[in-house]
């Protein structure tokens, strides 16, 4: 117990240095930063060097001051980023779902699992499993395809080594059928999944994509399988398609 509560004091004292460098102050030697957190600088020492190692803080060699590195800025530009695409997305998606009268998320890929940050629904609609934060395996959900379709090859060999848990028995566990999903993804340029997550439950996914055409996202419809048939399907396609490509729009004029 001791031992934990160490550890997760050093975590809140790491969190404590990165916090302190601002705009007005992007640089602090050791004893300031020692003086002003009211830490030991042995400490502070110990700390800098751990965040060091990972590039969240990198050591000017002349003025022998720390400052932010760049894996702090590509965490921050990461939360930037997905702050406006919901931002940008949010009113497309509220016009998508009075549409299409279905269940719409954007979902991104995190560390092989997909993470929704958007969920909108009709008014009559009675629910999903689904919520915003949550996380979901990418195998047996549209969205989650479109997302894997379009990782590295080196990204898709890693995820399919494991073991793929059947959420119900249309769940599609076997590597050379998941990988060849992905080809289709990239062939039609969208996903659908049938029960696969949840029975009675399906959904259709296309890929957004940044105005560098890397796809960041991917937006679903999802409802009752009933719903789901081919002339529908093909309706939420377009619909979806429409919606994606608006959303690359916008976001190309908000850079």
């Amino acid at each position: 117990m001791a031992k934990q509560q160490e550890t997760l004091s050093s975590v809140h004292n790491a969190l404590r240095i990165l916090r302190v460098f601002t705009y007005e102050n992007p640089e602090m030697g050791i004893s300031e930063l020692s003086a002003h957190l009211g830490l030991a600088k042995s400490t502070v020492f110990r700390l800098l060097r751990t965040l060091s190692e990972d590039h969240l803080v990198e050591k000017n060699k002349k003025s022998q001051k720390y400052h932010l590195g760049l894996a702090a800025l590509e965490l921050g530009f990461a939360v930037y980023h997905e702050m406006e695409l919901r931002k940008v997305s949010l009113p497309l998606l509220e016009r998508l779902t009075k549409s299409l009268r279905k269940v719409v998320h954007m979902g991104v890929y995190d560390n092989g699992e997909v993470v929704y940050i958007c969920k909108l629904t009709p008014d009559d609609h009675l629910g999903t499993i689904t919520q915003i934060g949550r996380r979901v395996p990418f195998h047996c959900t549209s969205v989650g395809k479109v997302l894997l379709a379009h990782q590295s090859e080196s990204e898709i060999s890693r995820l399919l080594r494991n073991r793929l848990t059947a959420h119900t028995n249309k769940t599609i566990t076997d590597p050379d059928r998941l990988r060849s999903c992905m080809a289709d993804v990239h062939k039609k340029g969208y996903a659908v999944s049938h029960d696969e997550l949840k029975a009675g439950v399906s959904s259709v996914s296309v890929p957004v994509n940044n105005d560098n055409g890397e796809v960041i996202a991917a937006i679903s419809a999802a409802g009752s399988t009933a719903h789901f048939y081919d002339s529908q399907i093909q309706r939420y396609i377009r619909e979806l398609k429409t919606c994606s490509r608006i959303i690359t729009e916008r976001l190309g004029m908000q850079g």
